[in-house]
């Protein structure tokens, strides 16, 4: 029984393999020869010609096995063996048995690789077996029953090393045991080596005593060819049954085409003897596309011109078709095509094939193909295209999949999924800016643990209260709740429930949240400012109208000195309302242009900036109970500003500074020099600014105190207006905070001397 695998592509393990039993088959030659030289036939060079031919047709006459991914070959090469070894000297059996089989591998084309490793396998086999013979066996005289019995222990020590040899090479090339194969091959080993040995015996019998009759032992090698030839299809029918199971496994072991094709193709290849095995997607191109394994392994690619050639033998076929001897297609020996049908939908073609050979033989190649492969190969085809069917649909929902998590990862809008239980199954991106809670934290929790409040009449909101009103036939409903956010501020939500219902129980709730915190706060602004002017504007009213009123009574019965104090009262509380009504003119110029532009009357000159500072601080350093501390150099820094305006900045931090900060913790206000640029810097150790906040509160208007706990005046438009002058001088005003640990305000303004060189590149803010 010989046998060989493919001649490309081999591992490096197999080529170690066959190295070896090369190396040990010229070994083993040599030394027979080396031992019992003897001469060629012993003088009778006809009988050396007659069982060298006979060598030659023995194998060249044999039955050829696709067992998995080797092939073998079952012949009557053992008998001739087996009579070269009792005919013929030690050295000279050996080169006869050999030059036989180099003459066979020639004759059949076989691959130099293959030839090697038969030649090989044989030589290291043959060795010790021709060797035991000679040295048990009575010389001379082959039917003695001491060389029958030498000739048996000859034949099985034989067998055991060409069984175990092919056997690990099946091994090697199928990456699995070896004791696995060698029970596998056992049972047609041993019917192989016991057939081959009685034939060989009953010929060098008939040579020996009656070569008249020697043409009778035909009768046997027919019977023994056609149990040979049963063995072989019991063979095929087992390893066909393997390899459908583990094509089934891989098919079924996962949906991602990338994972199941390089492993099914080259299985699928091997169960019908294809050197080639191709599936070619269904597309709109000119060319397919598609996975291929050949010899150079498995790789995606498009279509050659054979496999066109493929395609139009399947035509509009719905069947596999087969392409074999002159009805194969340009460019193939032969070729089965099939589609790949599933679900009423054309996903491509599966081909298998063997190339056209390059060079000549002297007899056609047979055709490994039979008419039921397409039988066979047409359940694996339906198989093979719902797996791909699949996978697409796999890929389409992922596909999908990833764009939904794209939109919900970029809508501006909260997006939770309730379960019918009321617990978080899905809680996008927005929701955790929302509400300051991770989706890691939110999903698997009840929806009241996030979501249920007091509602604007403040009413408390739960789940269970804004769902009791819905069913089958109203699906849908909205609340507005109050919560508040993990940094603690407060978030006004409008919560859009839609729900899915399995008869009168609802199994699914998918809640839109929409931030209405900016609209409520927006209604808020509104109705504070109309209350916050009337407070302001009444402030100062209500003792000029008192003052007046005395004065038109008793003005003229009144001290001059209590006279002068009343009208000087009049007069700051007139100065008071003229400052709120030009912040509010000076707010809406600024709001209606672009930034600067709306700054009336800005009269540019070089100033200093320290001069400025200590004379916007000096109201603060009069009280007696002064907490303001200075901080400024010694050596004056030069900007270019209005002078009325940048004390109004400075006026405007300091105060702000002071009016949100505890009356016993200092605030300092700093001046320095920072590179090509003076900083003003007002410190406090007040209450702090949440960080989402500290943007918005440069916006007309805004405050951050809670409108239901308000504990300080104003319009909320000191820090807008300064934010607009300090840019309108070529500045800038920065606000750095730590929550519950104060705050810095930074005026920021380039030195006259480098005015022109960093107005466009602004410091690094400072923190607080």
């Amino acid at each position: 029984m010989t046998s060989g695998v493919a001649p490309a592509g081999l591992p490096p393990s197999l080529k170690r393999f066959i190295l070896m039993v090369v190396v040990a088959g010229a070994v083993a030659t040599a030394a027979a020869v080396a031992i019992a030289p003897g001469r060629l036939g012993g003088g009778e060079p006809a009988d050396v010609a007659v069982l060298l031919a006979l060598t030659t047709v023995s194998e060249v006459s044999g039955l050829r096995l696709r067992h998995r991914g080797a092939a073998e070959s079952l012949s009557l090469y053992e008998s001739m063996l087996v009579a070269n070894t009792a005919l013929l000297p030690a050295g000279p059996a050996m080169l006869v048995s050999l030059a036989g089989l180099l003459l066979a591998q020639a004759l059949l084309r076989r691959p130099p690789v293959k030839l090697l490793f038969n030649a090989g396998m044989y030589g290291a086999a043959l060795g010790p077996a021709v060797a035991l013979y000679h040295a048990v066996g009575e010389a001379g005289v082959p039917l003695a029953p001491r060389s029958v019995v030498a000739m048996a222990l000859a034949v099985a020590t034989f067998a055991l090393f060409n069984m175990l040899l092919i056997s690990q090479l099946i091994a090697t090339v199928e990456e699995r045991p070896a004791r696995e194969v060698v029970g596998e091959s056992f049972k047609t080993s041993t019917l192989t080596f016991l057939g081959n040995a009685s034939v060989g015996l009953i010929g060098v019998a008939l040579w020996l005593r009656a070569p008249v009759v020697l043409p009778a032992v035909l009768l046997p090698v027919a019977t023994l060819y056609l149990a040979y030839r049963s063995a072989a299809r019991e063979t095929e029918e087992r390893d066909r049954f393997q390899n459908l199971y583990e094509i089934g496994q891989s098919l079924s072991s996962s949906l991602v085409l990338d994972d199941v094709l390089p492993v099914v193709l080259p299985r699928v290849a091997r169960l019908f003897g294809a050197d080639e095995a191709r599936v070619l997607f269904a597309q709109g191109g000119s060319r397919p596309f598609g996975a291929i394994h050949d010899a150079e392994g498995f790789r995606y690619g498009s279509a050659s011109d054979a496999d066109l050639e493929a395609l139009r033998l399947l035509g509009d076929s719905m069947h596999p078709v087969l392409g074999s001897r002159e009805g194969a297609p340009a460019g193939w020996r032969e070729v089965i095509a099939a589609p790949l049908v599933a679900q009423g939908r054309h996903h491509g073609v599966i081909l298998l094939g063997n190339r056209e050979e390059r060079r000549r033989r002297l007899a056609p190649t047979p055709t490994r193909f039979t008419v039921r492969d397409p039988l066979l190969l047409s359940p694996l085809a339906s198989g093979l295209a719902v797996s791909i069917s699949n996978a697409t649909q796999l890929a389409q929902i992922k596909e999908e999949k990833s764009k939904l998590e794209q939109i919900l990862g970029l809508s501006s809008d909260g997006i939770l999924l309730l379960d019918g239980k009321g617990r978080v199954r899905l809680w996008n991106q927005a929701m955790e800016g929302i509400t300051g809670v991770a989706a890691e934290e939110a999903v698997g929790l009840a929806y009241n643990e996030w979501l249920a409040g007091p509602d604007p009449s403040g009413r408390r909101v739960t789940l269970e209260s804004v769902l009791a009103e819905t069913g089958p036939g109203n699906p849908r409903a909205s609340a507005e709740v109050r919560i508040h956010t993990t940094e603690g501020l407060e978030r006004w939500l409008r919560c859009n429930h839609s729900l899915l219902f399995d008869g009168d129980a609802w199994t699914t709730d998918v809640v839109i949240v929409h931030d209405v915190t900016a609209i409520k706060q927006t209604e808020r602004l509104k109705a504070d400012f109309v209350a916050t002017v009337s407070h302001e504007l009444r402030t100062p009213i209500t003792p000029i109208k008192g003052y007046v009123e005395l004065l038109r009574i008793k003005g003229a019965k009144l001290a001059e000195e209590k006279r002068q104090e009343i009208l000087r009262v009049m007069a700051e509380r007139t100065d008071h309302m003229a400052r709120l009504i030009e912040d509010l003119l000076l707010a809406s110029r600024i709001s209606s242009g672009s930034p600067g532009s709306a700054v009336p009357g800005l009269q540019m000159e070089r100033l200093d900036l320290v001069r400025v500072a200590r004379a916007a601080a000096t109201d603060w350093l009069r009280d007696p109970g002064c907490r303001l501390a200075l901080d400024l150099p010694g050596e004056p820094l030069e900007v270019d500003a209005d002078s009325m305006r940048l004390g109004q900045v400075l006026v405007n931090l300091l105060s702000n500074a002071h009016k949100y900060s505890p009356d016993d913790q200092p605030v300092v206000f700093r001046v320095v020099r920072d590179g090509g640029w003076a900083r003003a810097s007002v410190v406090d150790q007040g209450r702090g600014i949440p960080r989402e906040e500290l943007e918005r509160i440069f916006d007309k208007f805004h405050r951050v105190d809670d409108p239901m706990t308000m504990t300080t005046g104003g319009t909320g438009l000191g820090l807008y207006i300064a934010r607009e002058l300090a840019r309108a001088m070529g500045g800038e005003i920065e606000a750095a905070s730590v929550l519950h640990q104060g705050s810095t305000f930074t005026l920021r303004l380039p030195l006259a001397a480098a005015a022109e060189t960093t107005a466009d590149h602004w410091p690094t803010p400072a923190s607080a």
